[in-house]
């Protein structure tokens, strides 16, 4: 409550003589005066919030306010309102200051209110009200059960026939090792399953262009995104297809490599795949626009690449019989 203690000082602390003049000291002024504070209302509960009146008798031009803190004691302070006396009461001030109440029941002493005074003279002067008592009961219903309202009952004792206990062992145990098979069968046949067998390279290469036709890249104007993905499918084949390392290598290295394999599928084919590598990368890393129709074009190329190069099936042997001779 810092703001109640600063307006109680502003209003007491601005003296009623010329500008510039200080007013005395309010530790060496005599205060004519006498203050009192009272609970309105009593008793307390514990944990509510009620009302203490602070009564300042005074000369009639004279001016009060408590000067307040925080709290008072170990009771918080929430607010301060002056009550009107009205007209036939000139010397007197009344506050009514609201307090928390969150103590333990019992009787209890509100310390005393500080209280500032400015005289007709503009003099200022301190006084304090009497400590005032107050009575703190509890919030529970008279019919409650006597005792602390901080007491926690202990936990209630649980009997468990002889045997329980070794039963429910027993029957973790039990569902601990059916646990454990289950995990061992289920790795086993894992282990025992035959692995489903690779796509081959020209299938997956076939069905990827596919794909990168169907997605209109180059309807839509995405030709540098055209690009990318057409060398990452032929990289991806070329390297499946001739076992060559493909995953992040250059160009260059991958062409270094299929060249240094001597293949008869490559002999005629190789200068497809590098005029569709070699634009991509000056797509991708020259920012060098192309046409549509010339990335239609390196698909094209690419279409080429594969079909001569995919795997033959072998020839079946001719099985009919053979004609008697003659």
């Amino acid at each position: 409550m810092r703001p109640l203690l600063l307006t109680a000082l502003a209003v007491l602390s601005a003296p009623v003589g010329a500008a510039g003049q200080p007013g005395p000291d309010p530790s060496t002024a005599r205060a004519p005066a006498e203050a009192a504070a009272e609970v309105v209302a009593e008793p307390v509960e514990v944990g509510s919030v009620f009302e203490l009146e602070v009564r300042v008798d005074h000369p009639a031009s004279a001016d009060a306010a408590p000067v307040l803190e925080d709290a008072l004691g170990p009771f918080r302070v929430f607010g301060m309102a002056p009550v009107d006396s009205g007209e036939d009461a000139p010397g007197e001030s009344r506050f009514l200051i609201r307090l928390g109440a969150f103590v333990l029941p019992g009787d209890h002493e509100i310390p005393a209110v500080p209280v500032g005074l400015r005289l007709p003279g503009g003099e200022l002067a301190m006084l304090e009200t009497p400590p005032a008592p107050v009575r703190v009961v509890s919030s529970l219903p008279a019919d409650a059960e006597a005792g602390d309202i901080h007491d926690i009952r202990g936990p209630f004792e649980v009997r468990v026939p002889p045997r329980w206990d070794r039963l429910a062992l027993a029957g973790l145990a039990l569902l601990a090792v059916a646990a454990g098979l289950w995990l061992w069968l289920r790795h086993r046949a894992r282990r025992l399953e035959p692995a489903p067998p690779p796509v081959p390279a020209a299938v997956e290469a076939a069905a990827a262009l596919a794909r990168l036709r169907a997605a209109d890249l180059l309807e839509t104007g995405d030709v540098t995104a055209f690009y990318e993905r057409l060398a990452g499918i032929m990289k991806r084949y070329a390297g499946r297809r001739f076992a060559t390392r493909w995953s992040e290598r250059t160009t260059g290295e991958i062409l270094s490599d299929l060249e240094a394999r001597s293949e008869p599928a490559l002999a005629g084919s190789l200068p497809l795949l590098a005029t569709v590598l070699g634009e991509a990368d000056l797509a991708k890393f020259s920012e060098q626009s192309f046409r549509p129709d010339t990335a239609e074009a390196r698909f094209d190329d690419a279409g080429r690449f594969l079909e001569r190069t995919r795997p033959r099936a072998a020839p079946e042997p001719d099985s009919s019989p053979e004609a008697p001779p003659a």
